[in-house]
């Protein structure tokens, strides 16, 4: 009778705990994971990626600078050979009716096709001066993005090196109220610069179908000066 008391016993017991178990590997995930398994929103990462992806923002931003100043080089460069063209065309012109009033009309003829080859080079330097100031809108463009890049990953790293500190720091209290609260507008501001990025990059592809688009229109005049259209 005592032994079927004591073999009950056990089994109640070994019920229980079989029962409370998974409790207390709850309780326990949840001690281990902290205060990170609250207000992790954005994603953890290495310090030293952010780093190194912060060093390559801060370089696309001086790329982007040294291609606008280059763009614009070669805008203005074609912006004064389409001013010379045309002083050459009022010329021709001038010539022409010259050739008119002298009836001398192969000259004449002669002086209208290179007007006209002229007004083809024009209209070839105008698709190129377009092609370059929207190269100049892309690599504004270009640059901006890497300031909201170089923002947002200056306020990740500010926290991870905060979310590091409050792990070193476990404990509960005021102390650690006022760490998490850091650490949740630490997390608000980085998303909001993330945001931002995000929006910039979008402009960024938009004004690279511009100059894709300038680039094809340009193309597309370099083969009508080709075959004298």
């Amino acid at each position: 009778m005592l032994s079927r008391y004591l073999l009950t016993t056990a089994s109640f017991l070994l019920l229980v705990g079989v029962l409370a178990e998974p409790r207390a590997l709850l309780a326990q995930g949840a001690a281990n994971t902290g205060f990170d398994s609250f207000i992790m929103l954005v994603p953890p990462r290495d310090t030293n990626a952010i780093k190194k992806q912060l060093r390559s923002s801060i370089e696309a931003g001086g790329t982007a600078e040294t291609r606008r100043q280059q763009a614009e080089t070669m805008r203005l460069g074609a912006r004064g050979r389409i001013e010379a063209k045309k002083v050459e065309i009022d010329r021709i012109k001038e010539r022409s009716n010259l050739a008119r009033k002298d009836n001398r009309d192969a000259d004449r003829l002669g002086l209208e096709a290179e007007r006209k080859a002229a007004e083809l080079e024009i209209r070839l330097m105008e698709r190129r001066e377009e092609l370059r100031r929207a190269e100049i809108d892309l690599e504004i463009q270009r640059a901006a993005l890497a300031g909201f890049s170089q923002k947002a990953l200056e306020l990740e790293l500010q926290l991870a090196t905060r979310r590091a500190g409050r792990l070193r720091k476990p404990g509960g209290g005021a102390a650690g109220a006022s760490l998490d609260r850091v650490i949740g507008e630490l997390e608000k501001q980085t998303l909001e610069a993330q945001r931002e990025e995000a929006a910039s990059s979008t402009d960024v592809a938009d004004r690279e179908m511009v100059v894709i688009d300038r680039r094809l229109e340009l193309l597309d005049a370099q083969q009508k000066v080709l075959v004298g259209k």
